[in-house]
């Protein structure tokens, strides 16, 4: 018995220094926590930093992860957790009434109408769309606003009645949907074209475990996305023909809601087949796709079917970053943006359920910011058919803003003043405060002169 006890004080002793033994010999290399994690960095110790105390969180949290099988007792916990108590270990997710659909909350909140934006900024936002539209359809590019399909509008059945009971009258995506109608918007709406193939769709769009649409539901978009671009072009174009099914396994996408929840066991889930391509010969078009996440399905490398449709098939990630991957560039504040617009057949706005609240993440702002710093020093003369349509928008803004000055007594007073200290008349000095105001109004987030 004494031996019996000997060997279990032993055992429990070995057990307690596993997580010093891992961290200083690193004896098992563990799987990495999923999810948006960024590693604490190593902290500078010195006396500048102990006496702004600053060195003793950021040592702490450093030293928290370095501790040896953390992300193995990360996993154990959060599965006992969900296990023991159905507690979802991630307060972004949630469980569908089925028990086995899960969506990410933003979706959900898009639904329900819970980041409605208002009329007023949906108006404003399709406004300057119309006016880009037609602006670049004088240069025979087609800019096309592409609605993909959403979890919670393609399930709504599922959503708890908790989040159901707070829905709203309208959503963003309805109220674009309103106001693109009303201004003669041209566009693509894959959401309700999928919703209502729901019930006829032979390969599922979504697998239950993730937010994101699945390869094969990917792939329709873009054959009709080719379809829409052959009509333009009038040209017969490459396409991506499925030649076969691979149930097999997931791609990265198809499972990335449970892989946030850093669980120890896997979950059942509904069969996804994986669909193989052959591509066809025909011409490319110039393409340009501006997207969330979303659109990985199509331009992932292990697809690529964005790639091999398109020329050169450029994605920009919520129109910051540039793919493929450019040396030394790869963000779009570094490149000249309005001769990259311009350079284009097609350029495809996505507008996801997730972030339609977002949406064309600052798109509208950067090329009429851009295409003003070249307009602003062109003659009458020089204008060409986008000028002209520009010229028409920009005037009436900067009247919107004169008149906004002349109601503004305080304002008005400082144009007034203004105008005497550079000896010019009240009404150029008003044009010149008002096409500064509007000049910055339509600068992106954060621009820097």
């Amino acid at each position: 018995m004494k031996m019996f006890k000997k060997i279990w004080f032993l055992v429990l002793l070995a057990v307690l220094f596993l997580p010093m033994m891992q961290t200083c010999f690193h004896l098992v290399d563990e799987k990495p926590l999923d999810g948006a994690y960024v590693p604490a960095k190593k902290p500078i110790v010195n006396a500048t930093t102990l006496y702004q105390e600053t060195a003793q969180d950021s040592l702490m949290n450093w030293c928290t992860e370095q501790t040896g099988f953390r992300n193995s007792m990360i996993r154990v916990n959060n599965q006992m957790l969900y296990s023991a108590f159905g507690k979802i270990p991630v307060t972004h997710l949630v469980k569908g009434k089925d028990g086995r659909n899960f969506f990410d909350k933003s979706y959900v909140n898009s639904f329900t109408g819970e980041t409605y934006m208002g009329e007023e900024t949906i108006e404003k936002n399709t406004q300057q769309l119309k006016l880009i539209q037609d602006m670049l359809g004088t240069k025979g590019i087609t800019l096309l606003p592409v609605f993909v399909v959403g979890k919670a509008s393609y399930f709504p059945e599922l959503i708890p009645d908790e989040y159901m009971a707070k829905r709203r009258e309208t959503n963003n995506y309805e109220g674009y949907l309103k106001a693109f109608a009303e201004q003669g918007v041209e566009m693509i709406d894959f959401n309700r074209w999928f919703c209502e193939r729901k019930d006829t769709e032979p390969h599922p769009l979504y697998c239950d475990l993730s937010s994101h649409w699945t390869v094969y539901g990917a792939s329709l978009a873009i054959d009709s996305l080719v379809n829409y671009m052959e009509s333009k072009t009038h040209k017969t174009q490459a396409r991506a023909v499925i030649t076969a099914f691979d149930s097999t396994y997931l791609m990265e996408q198809d499972d990335e809601l449970w892989r946030m929840m850093n669980l120890m066991f896997p979950f059942k889930h509904n069969t996804i087949d994986q669909p193989k391509f052959s591509f066809t010969e025909g011409y490319k078009p110039k393409v340009l796709s501006i997207s969330d996440s979303y659109w990985w399905a199509i331009y992932d490398w292990k697809v690529a079917l964005h790639q091999n449709l398109f020329s050169p098939g450029d994605f920009w990630f919520y129109n910051k970053t540039i793919y493929p991957k450019r040396t030394p560039i790869q963000n779009v504040e570094s490149i000249n943006y309005k001769q990259e617009i311009e350079n284009q057949e097609f350029i495809l706005l996505v507008c996801t359920e997730a972030t339609n609240h977002l949406w064309p993440y600052g798109f509208f702002e950067r090329y009429l910011s851009a295409y003003d710093d070249v307009f602003r020093y062109k003659q009458p003369e020089q204008y060409d058919a986008a000028d002209s349509l520009y010229v028409v928008f920009r005037n009436e803004k900067i009247e919107n803003i004169i008149q906004h000055i002349k109601e503004t007594p305080e304002w008005l007073e400082s144009v007034e003043q203004n105008a005497k200290e550079k000896g010019v008349s009240l009404e150029q000095s008003l044009w010149d405060v008002a096409e500064y105001t509007y000049r910055t109004n339509i600068e992106p987030k954060g621009f820097v002169r």
